[in-house]
């Protein structure tokens, strides 16, 4: 599975192909060097999409220096899976 960010300086998206199939997409948000991640979408079941869009949108997060805020529940789910990124997250007020 490939995958594709598109940014904007208000946020972006992580793609997500299978081939030339695009099965799922990421959404998130800038508000200064905080990024958030907003909603994932899977269009298909089964095939580990959401964990791959996270840990993408994860890895470009840490690239950039940003820290992360896991607004949906499939996020926060993968960061309760995943403690070692404890340290780059921030809590949802």
């Amino acid at each position: 599975m490939e995958t594709k960010i598109e940014t904007t300086n208000t946020g972006g998206k992580v793609l997500a192909f299978y081939g030339e199939e695009l099965v799922g997409r990421l959404e998130f948000s800038f508000d200064g060097n905080v990024m958030s991640i907003d909603h994932t979408y899977a269009f298909k079941k089964g095939m580990g999409i959401g964990g791959v869009l996270v840990s993408a949108a994860n890895d470009y997060a840490i690239s950039k220096g940003l820290k992360v805020m896991p607004v949906c529940s499939f996020a926060s789910a993968w960061y309760l899976r995943n403690p070692q990124f404890k340290d780059f997250l921030v809590q949802k007020d």
